[in-house]
């Protein structure tokens, strides 16, 4: 199975000096390496940024290889640190690694690029997204399970990885608290927050473990279920009536008891296409920055103020729209004072435009594809702004395809279908918003969420 392309902005962090800077700030040389499903940016040395994209390449194959399913195009932007206490500078000291979800997603985590482990290039986290895009309605339980399972890949060599190995402290959490069923594992939603959650996750370990090592072809149903169009409920009573349930919940828990299991080693079945490193301009460094912090807006806001001031003129379409941002500019003022604001946004307004005929607003329609968050920008211009449900509804639709595990996309779509009264199909995108949150969404993300449910469930009421 091939699948059209995605994008996602990841980063991984390494070891050394303290902060990601521009080379006119005191900054090494940034980077930029596209490979076959990549775009590596990084402040490492060249040896080392080609060691970390041959890394990435080599996750993608593995990945590919066990979810049965690939894509025929990727650019992954990936940003890869080389200090690893720039990511606490990111997020304000909470975290050595982090998923910012709002705007664009961006995945930052720490640890030393020299390390064996895949956590320097979180195969956790990458995991999660790989898998949201090919198993676009799985439930969380399965999202968590198969994380887990992938979390501790060890690199070998640059070509080879194992994958597979036991979790010690996942496999004692199960034995101590007990292994949920699959119907309580599918009352999980991801947004718990009691006592019971370290035996959410315990057991979404438990029951992926021993169905990729036990029951292959029942997994592998699964993911074919989950591709196609019948609800998850339905094929799950097909894959699990009780009976059989019952049967697989004593066999799990009997599994961990015995802590036997299978490790995997793959190694690259090609060699991927890596370009040679192209280094950005400072005014790209800064609007890169201003995409990392997690709270700090205020430093987010002073780094678009440099990245703008710093850009060529005319200004190059991403300036022009931080720019229009930091002077609070809609996006139809913003196509009238910087044309160079991109040609998505141009296919927005499109029907305004009596010049832009359809060939015209088709192929700028094409030069979406490149940039995620100039898409997102014109699907909410379309439909909150001009209220053109169909231009929207086309834009967000794209979106989604290249960024599935974009939570403003699936809000978005979640917004046209209840404008279409399309009820069912708004039901179908709450859940996956839901399933897309954050696993510890702050107080105004389930806030959002709970309003979304209810417009769901008004419009279902006659």
């Amino acid at each position: 199975m091939r699948i059209a392309g995605w994008a996602l902005a990841l980063a991984v962090v390494s070891s050394s000096c303290a902060h990601f800077e521009c080379n006119l700030h005191g900054g090494d040389e940034v980077r930029s390496i596209k490979t076959e499903h990549f775009v590596v940016t990084s402040d490492l040395p060249p040896e080392a940024h080609r060691a970390q994209a041959e890394r990435l390449e080599l996750l993608w194959d593995t990945f590919s290889v066990f979810f049965g399913a690939d894509v025929e195009r990727a650019e992954v932007p990936v940003v890869v640190l080389r200090s690893e206490r720039a990511v606490e500078s990111f997020s304000s000291g909470y975290y050595s690694g982090f998923v910012r979800r709002q705007g664009p997603t961006v995945l930052v985590v720490g640890g030393a690029a020299t390390a064996k482990s895949a956590h320097d290039s979180n195969a956790h986290e990458l995991t999660h997204l790989v898998s949201a895009f090919l198993l676009p309605r799985q439930p969380r339980w399965l999202s968590e399970g198969l994380a887990s399972l992938f979390e501790n890949a060890t690199f070998k060599s640059v070509r080879t990885v194992t994958m597979g190995g036991w979790n010690e402290g996942r496999a004692e959490e199960a034995l101590q608290y007990g292994v949920l069923s699959l119907e309580e594992l599918g009352e999980w939603g991801g947004l718990r927050f009691d006592s019971q959650e370290t035996l959410f996750y315990a057991s979404a370990f438990a029951w992926v473990r021993y169905l990729s090592n036990h029951e292959q072809a029942k997994l592998k149903r699964l993911f074919d279920g989950l591709r196609g169009p019948r609800p998850v409920p339905e094929l799950m009573a097909e894959l699990f009536p009780p009976a059989e349930a019952q049967r697989l919940h004593a066999a799990v828990k009997a599994y961990l008891s015995s802590a036997r299991y299978r490790e995997w080693e793959t190694s690259l079945r090609r060699n991927p296409k890596i370009e040679a490193p192209v280094v950005l301009p400072p005014w790209e460094v800064h609007a890169l920055r201003s995409r990392l912090y997690l709270r700090d807006e205020d430093a987010a806001r002073k780094e678009q103020q440099a990245a703008v001031a710093l850009a060529p003129s005319p200004l190059p379409p991403r300036a022009a729209v931080l720019k229009a941002a930091l002077e609070k500019r809609d996006a139809k003022e913003l196509l009238a004072t910087y044309p160079a604001a991109g040609p998505v946004l141009v296919a927005a307004y499109g029907r305004f435009d009596k010049d832009l005929d359809d060939a015209k607003l088709q192929d700028a329609l094409k030069g979406a594809d490149a940039d995620v968050e100039l898409l997102l920008l014109a699907a909410n211009t379309a439909f909150y702004g001009a209220e053109d449900v169909e231009q929207a509804t086309r834009l967000a639709d794209r979106g989604a395809a290249l960024a599935p595990w974009s939570v403003e996309f699936a809000g978005l779509r979640v917004d046209i279908a209840l404008h279409k009264k399309e009820c069912a199909e708004a039901d179908r995108r709450v859940a996956q918003v839901a399933s897309l949150m954050s696993e510890r969404p702050q107080a105004s993300e389930r806030e959002q969420l709970a309003k979304l449910r209810d417009r769901v469930k008004a419009c279902a009421s006659p």
